[in-house]
């Protein structure tokens, strides 16, 4: 789910509800689910999954919060052509931008796994790689932070404004470095402030996020970035404007109570306000064209990876019988040395794999589609082996 689809209550409903505890009972529910993530950005969450059959895949659209109408379901190459496309920041309010690849990153490392080879891991990193090694360098207007304070100066139109950042991460230092040379910036913080040399490169101010009605009394404009995951500001904490007052909140859940709309004086935009369209140009065609072939590269791969579970049943079959028709012999072979025993265990071994290499390679070259697998469910079938259980 992401903004342009749902709206942003729609979007903040969803962001609280999906909760771990929400995707572990789900997963306990719901038989043919290998693995899962949960990749969320500034303007959108979304489910990864690797499931068995397309019956997961729809009960896990039953289960999901919101309106089904604002959820989108890709499969495949096209899941990953996607993947690669956040990354690269195509899907993202401000395209190109750079930050959407560390959320991809979180992503990948809170991926859960029941899965023998895990994959949504691999992929998920390989789509970050992809951008890094596509765009390493990112220019900064190319930020949702870049493109705030770009409305933020649109909106006031007055010079030097007094404006008040709140969050003192990564967007909002941005924010203050975008802001640096047209505004009076004071970077509001909720556990430590920003270095001595920040502050002293962009000329802003700090202070402690308990100063915040106090400051933003004495402001013309007020952007919030924080992380707090609930609002952070409502009518309350605005006083009694002496002015207009402009409010810019970039949180997803939002920082700013939509009720503060109520007073005339205030103008509140939010994300959905600040959505932009895709930039055009030669560089953007080339990005596109660079992702997809980097996201069709890993689809090739990741179905060969997807594969091999077909081949292990086989060789495990294989195995099994092997070890079994040994254990018999044993009883008639007497007593044998070691070295003797160890060399009828590779005897054996290079027997099995001798049978099964053509085979094996045979199953590798089949392409992927409903036909291949057919031919992949046959195969199995000859060793009495059941392709659902894989």
């Amino acid at each position: 789910m992401s903004l342009g689809r749902a709206s942003i209550d729609d979007l903040e409903t969803v962001a609280r509800a999906i909760t771990w505890e929400w995707v572990e009972g789900a997963w306990a529910s719901i038989p043919g689910t290998e693995e899962v993530g949960v990749l969320r950005t500034c303007h959108r969450v979304e489910l990864v999954l690797l499931v068995r059959t397309p019956e997961a895949t729809r009960r896990w659209q039953e289960l999901l919060p919101g309106p089904s109408t604002a959820w989108t379901v890709q499969v495949g190459p096209e899941a990953v052509l996607h993947l690669y496309r956040v990354s690269a920041g195509l899907e993202s309010l401000a395209v190109g931008e750079r930050e959407v690849r560390e959320q991809v990153r979180r992503a990948a490392h809170g991926v859960r796994s029941h899965y023998p080879r895990p994959v949504l891991r691999r992929v998920l990193n390989a789509a970050v790689e992809a951008a890094e090694a596509i765009a390493p360098d990112v220019p900064s207007h190319r930020s949702i932070a870049a493109v705030a304070a770009t409305r933020l100066l649109e909106e006031l139109a007055r010079p030097f404004p007094r404006v008040v950042v709140v969050g003192a991460g990564v967007v909002g230092r941005q924010l203050a470095e975008a802001l640096a040379s047209y505004a009076r910036v004071t970077v509001l913080y909720r556990s430590a402030p920003p270095s001595e040399d920040f502050l002293r490169a962009t000329g802003a101010r700090a202070a402690s996020v308990s100063h915040l009605s106090q400051e933003i009394h004495l402001s013309d404009a007020v952007v919030t970035a924080a992380k707090s995951g609930g609002r952070i500001i409502g009518l309350a904490d605005l006083g009694d404007p002496t002015g207009p007052l402009l409010l810019i909140d970039l949180g997803i859940p939002r920082n700013v109570d939509p009720q503060v709309r109520a007073d005339p004086r205030i103008r509140l935009l939010d994300l959905e306000d600040l959505r932009v369209g895709a930039a055009g140009g030669g560089e953007t065609e080339m990005l596109e064209r660079h992702v997809a072939d980097r996201a069709r590269t890993s689809w090739i791969e990741l179905e060969r990876t997807l594969l091999e579970p077909w081949i292990d049943a086989v060789w495990r079959h294989a195995e099994a019988i092997r070890a079994t028709e040994l254990e018999t012999a044993d009883r008639f072979l007497g007593s044998l040395t070691p070295e003797q025993r160890m060399a009828i265990d590779r005897m054996t071994r290079r027997l099995v794999a001798q049978l099964l290499r053509e085979p094996t390679e045979r199953v590798r070259e089949l392409p992927p589609g409903a036909e291949a697998d057919r031919l992949r469910r046959f195969a199995l079938a000859l060793y009495r082996i059941d392709p659902d259980e894989l």
